[in-house]
């Protein structure tokens, strides 16, 4: 139980029990991005939250506890990694916090949200996390990975960003059930929306008691 424990030390056993490469570093990077979520929300509603404990287990440590998978799957350098629909930031903030050598591009559509994201890219100081506005069937470029949290179906999802104009070689959804997100890896392989292999790699976030996965999609083994 978590509910006696300071936030802070929440957000630091989770980093921990995560294996986050040099947390004293990301701690407060995410710590500054917590008060500007918290100085925010009250007007532009970006998440549904009760506390900062809550957010801290709910969404930032949950979005972190893909961290590895998302590591492995980009280039050893020069990584890309597109966050799709990131609304209030997740899961593309807490894994730039984690993982500053690769880029991020956070692409949402919706100019309030655009303009806190912009705002938290200049006050952690991630030099390589950048924001664009957009809608997925208008967005470009090439990217290692492309990340989504809570924003469609998977099939959905591949569906739309096939027809964008984005080229990408590993895509990874975060997810709750592992029941229903084999559910929704067999609707894509019945619409053949995609000839990428699919995977489901469970997830742990610290303190959460409830269900997480990925499910991941990348190209077939050569």
């Amino acid at each position: 139980m978590t509910e006696s424990i300071e936030p802070r030390e929440v957000l630091r056993a989770g980093l921990e029990r995560l294996a986050v490469p040099d947390p004293g570093r990301v701690q407060p990077l995410l710590e500054k991005y917590l008060d500007e979520l918290e100085r925010w929300n009250p007007r532009f509603g970006l998440v549904k939250f009760n506390d900062r404990r809550e957010l801290v287990v709910k969404h930032v440590l949950d979005s972190v506890a893909g961290w590895q998978v998302v590591r492995d799957a980009v280039k050893p350098t020069g990584g890309t990694v597109l966050d799709v629909g990131s609304g209030a930031g997740f899961p593309g903030i807490p894994l730039a916090a984690v993982l500053p050598s690769v880029s991020f591009t956070l692409l949402e559509r919706m100019a309030r949200r655009v303009s806190f994201l912009k705002t938290c890219a200049v006050l952690l100081g991630l030099p390589l996390l950048r924001v664009a506005q957009s809608d997925l069937s208008d967005a470009e470029g090439d990217y290692d990975v492309v990340t989504f949290r809570a924003v469609a179906p998977f099939e959905r999802f591949l569906h739309d960003i096939e027809k964008s104009g984005v080229r990408w070689r590993t895509a990874i959804a975060y997810k709750g059930r592992e029941d229903r997100a084999r559910e929704e890896m067999d609707d894509v392989r019945r619409s053949r929306v995609t000839d990428r292999d699919l995977r489901l790699v469970p997830l742990a976030p610290p303190f959460l008691a409830e269900e997480r996965c990925l499910i991941v999609a990348s190209r077939p083994a050569t």
